[in-house]
């Protein structure tokens, strides 16, 4: 790997991949793109639930996936926000919840919101780690936070979904 970045033709094959998913119609041209930012360190990001037992995922490990950028509105932030994550239907694969109907994220403040299959395959929604390429912490609503983007894909925008926007993440579970 250390080789590909030497020669720079990592950040060649990267975009080589975006523009084959851009010509596949798999992600919007605009909604996101994909971001070149630092490891992260090997901390713990949330715990699956798997038979009852939590089994930790890392922010090494989610951002391995692949980081895109996405700038959109919170329902409850002022403005534009930039935001650098993974996509939640990569997360879902890693963690062997894709098959799923539904998955329940938790939050550290035990805020509670159920995700249907149907909001991960509609749109490219972001399991953010960084925004503005600094990663979040609790203080910042992290170090995950579940993003719809908004701009691009104005069917998220919705009463129903709005709520749906959880931060400081603690466990994701299957079904709901």
């Amino acid at each position: 790997m250390s080789s590909l970045l030497n020669t720079g033709l990592l950040p060649l094959r990267r975009s080589l991949i975006m523009l084959a998913v851009l010509a596949l119609g798999i992600l919007p041209a605009r909604a996101l793109e994909p971001a070149d930012l630092p490891e992260p360190p090997d901390t713990v990001a949330f715990n699956v639930q798997k038979d009852g037992k939590p089994v930790p995922v890392t922010l090494r490990q989610l951002e391995k996936l692949g980081l895109y950028r996405v700038t959109t509105p919170s329902p409850f932030e002022k403005g534009q926000l930039t935001f650098e994550g993974v996509l939640f239907r990569d997360v879902l694969k890693l963690v062997g919840l894709e098959g799923e109907d539904s998955v329940t994220l938790r939050a550290v403040d035990e805020y509670v919101q159920i995700i249907p299959r149907e909001d991960w395959t509609e749109g490219p929604l972001l399991l953010a780690t960084r925004q503005n390429g600094k990663l979040l912490t609790r203080r910042t609503q992290g170090p995950t936070r579940l993003v719809y983007p908004l701009n691009d894909h104005p069917a998220f925008d919705t009463p129903i979904r709005k709520p749906r926007w959880v931060w400081v993440i603690e466990t994701l579970e299957p079904g709901g």
